[in-house]
């Protein structure tokens, strides 16, 4: 149990004044729930156990962070920060407890190093994080006697001297796990503007006893909280600048950092260059020498080197070097694109694996497929993999340097042989040999002078 740690987060809340049925922690910040970015960094220093506190919208909080490393505790009824942590107690088996909020989503793990290695140092029963701001607003003040922290006080419980202090409290602690700890909770009173259990008040205890301490980052916007909307638009706006200055450290250009949507998690190569419009998120890796945007959207996808895409879509699909994808295109999930292959204007990939140099310039729905190196789609040309009542769909197979001519549907399942041609136009219900010709047409058929007597007196019709 020694110098182990645990960490608790609190994502109960509903966050009324974000004014939205969703649960606050579940608003997306570069495209991953608040709460999602907490965890990034308290996963990062190695806790034993990761403990998430949940009352309001429970449900939606689990199904969020279902593929996380986590253990969930329902608080019931939303009594206050002090009533979530009491309500980890089962779950809290490690010698240091750190307590996080979940609405703290630019929180960076160095912060949280310096607070756990601060308390370990000290001894200290509680350890808080805290910054001073110029304009504390509605942060909780740190009130100091002799350089040492005694007590946090709400900013709505606040005197007017006391809201003049410009230290403030992040509700990022790390506690001792003793019974002094636990038993302190259970005392808490309900006596403040608010009606709840504070955590803060908690502070004053293990100050009187001269076991508290602070760390004083330097950085304010770190543990800047998401209390509205308008929070979430700053905390997006200094997030995509983090992430962006990162990315241009390392040899990637961005043209309009203003301009391109990044996520935490994405990586992009050296020397490539996005354009502005461009999101870039989920876990996207983007590699050297690429051309993204303008207003491309990619959603954990991988492109490798080389590979241009412009005013397209891309999600959950996997592109090849030197490839090009727009504009207009949309990949969809299961989407494989070969080296220097070009998707065009208004092609639909879903599925389908198109092979090296495949060119499908424009108008086409290539889904659940395999397309060979080297095949043509022509405009219009569709697979036809509909199956009903099942989830699986018919595959389509094109055989490498078969021709596929203008709005041909290929009705699957279907084999298309090797440098084969379908006729544009066609119907394809059957198998076609390598190298053969399909034709599928009826016989043209000409009335002369048929619209003449048919044609509405005085005008063109229609």
């Amino acid at each position: 149990m020694e110098d182990s740690l645990d960490v608790v987060v609190l994502a109960a809340g509903k966050g009324t004044r974000m004014k939205s049925r969703l649960p606050k922690v579940l608003h997306l910040l570069a495209g991953q729930p608040l709460v999602y970015h907490v965890l990034r960094a308290a996963l990062s220093l190695n806790p034993g156990k990761v403990i998430v506190v949940v009352g309001y919208g429970a449900d939606s909080v689990r199904a969020a962070l279902a593929p996380q490393p986590v253990t969930f505790v329902d608080q019931g009824d939303p009594l206050g920060t002090g009533h979530a942590l009491l309500a980890a107690e089962k779950e809290v088996r490690a010698s240091t407890v750190l307590v996080l909020p979940g609405d703290a989503p630019l929180v960076s793990p160095q912060a949280l190093r310096a607070l756990v290695e601060r308390h370990r140092r000290t001894h200290a029963g509680v350890t808080l994080l805290t910054a001073e701001m110029a304009e504390p607003g509605s942060y909780g003040r740190v009130i100091r006697r002799g350089g040492r922290p005694v007590r946090i006080v709400e900013a709505a419980d606040a005197s007017p001297a006391e809201l003049r202090v410009r230290e403030v409290n992040s509700g990022i602690y790390c506690w001792t796990n003793t019974p002094e700890l636990w038993a302190g909770l259970r005392l808490l009173s309900t006596q403040n503007a608010k009606g709840e259990y504070y955590l803060t008040d908690l502070v004053a205890h293990f100050a009187q006893r001269g076991q508290a301490q602070a760390v004083v980052w330097p950085d304010p916007e770190d543990l800047l909280g998401v209390n509205d909307r308008e929070d979430l638009a700053r905390a997006e706006t200094l997030l995509r600048r983090r992430i962006l200055q990162e990315w241009m450290a390392e040899g990637v250009t961005v043209v309009d950092p203003a301009a391109v949507y990044p996520s935490a998690e994405a990586r992009v190569g050296s020397d490539t260059v996005i354009y502005p419009g461009t999101h870039i998120l989920g876990a996207s890796e983007i590699g050297e020498g690429c051309t993204i945007g303008p207003s491309a959207y990619l959603w954990s996808s991988r492109v490798l080197d080389g590979a241009k895409i412009w005013y397209s879509t891309v999600e959950e699909a996997w592109v090849g070097p030197g490839a090009q994808i727009g504009p207009y295109a949309h990949l969809r999930p299961g989407a494989r694109i070969g080296a220097q292959a070009r998707v065009g204007n208004f092609v639909e990939v879903k599925n389908a694996t198109l092979g090296e140099e495949v060119r499908a310039a424009h108008l086409a729905y290539i889904g659940d497929a395999e397309v060979g190196a080297g095949a043509n789609i022509g405009a219009g040309a569709i697979t036809c993999n509909f199956q009903p009542g099942k989830k699986e769909k018919f595959r389509t197979e094109i055989g490498a340097g078969a021709f596929i001519g203008s709005n041909a549907a290929l009705v699957a399942p279907v084999r298309i042989g090797e440098g084969a041609v379908v006729g544009a136009g066609s119907v394809i219900t059957s198998d076609v040999p390598p190298y053969a010709l399909a034709l599928e047409r009826s016989p043209q058929e000409i009335r002369l002078d048929w619209a003449k007597p048919n044609r509405p007196e005085g005008g063109h019709g229609g």
